[in-house]
């Protein structure tokens, strides 16, 4: 009889401790945010201003390198965050001829 009694007290003992242990267990740490793809970076840079964006390159998991104009003309070279889409680096290749649209 005292193996009875005693063997459910055990296991209800063992199981709510294990709770207990599991929800005071630490968080595990962030996943790092997914890699955006060539459509995503390209809308996040249309947002930003630029269009005619073409040559989109990535160069890591953490770089694309994109061929654009500014809304002012200009042809540009951008370096983009390829997990937020901003843009990190311009280098102007062609300033738009001023006087000409």
């Amino acid at each position: 009889m005292k193996n009875t009694v005693l063997l459910p007290l055990i296991l209800s003992t063992a199981i709510a401790g294990t709770g207990l242990a599991m929800a005071q267990a630490p968080a595990a740490p962030a996943t790092p945010s997914a890699v955006m793809g060539f459509g995503q970076v390209t809308e996040a840079l249309q947002r930003q201003g630029y269009r005619d964006i073409h040559e989109v390159e990535r160069e890591s998991d953490k770089l694309y390198e994109v061929k654009a104009y500014t809304a002012n003309g200009d042809r540009v070279e951008l370096y983009v965050d390829a997990r937020s889409g901003e843009v990190l680096k311009t280098e102007i290749k062609r300033p738009r001829k001023r006087g000409h649209q």
